[in-house]
């Protein structure tokens, strides 16, 4: 699989990132240490970026299980989620409502990708500072 990032959402995106930082394309499917709940009743495909410091400790990051090489360096994913993903999947930017969305050769995978930036895992939880960028 291969995951291409067009230069408008890599420069959204480095603006967004400071050195050292981990990048990850979240599958929104209850799984992993940013989950929300333990389950997901979603019946469109929803994934989100998240930047987390190199230095977030947090139990669950495992399942983020393949790195892809991307325009901003390495990006996380869970290989659960690459069966919603084509051979060749576009980051880009949906310019009538400056939105991120994931594109396919088949047409839109996900629309509306939101970017989070969690910095720091809160004592008891997972929950961290989380910022929408």
């Amino acid at each position: 699989m291969q995951l291409s990032i067009d230069t408008e959402v890599v420069a959204l995106l480095r603006a967004k990132m400071q050195p050292g930082d981990v990048i990850y394309l979240d599958f929104e499917d209850g799984d992993g240490p940013f989950a929300n709940t333990g389950l997901s009743c979603r019946l469109d495909l929803n994934f989100r970026l998240i930047i987390t410091p190199i230095n977030y400790l947090a139990s669950g990051l495992d399942v983020y299980n393949e790195t892809l090489v991307t325009a901003i360096g390495p990006l996380k994913i869970k290989k659960s989620s690459e069966r919603y993903l084509e051979e060749n999947t576009r980051l880009t930017v949906n310019k009538a409502l400056q939105t991120l969305q994931l594109k396919g050769d088949s047409g839109i995978l996900a629309n509306n990708i939101p970017i989070l930036r969690i910095d720091k895992v809160i004592a008891g939880g997972s929950d961290g500072k989380i910022s929408g960028c």
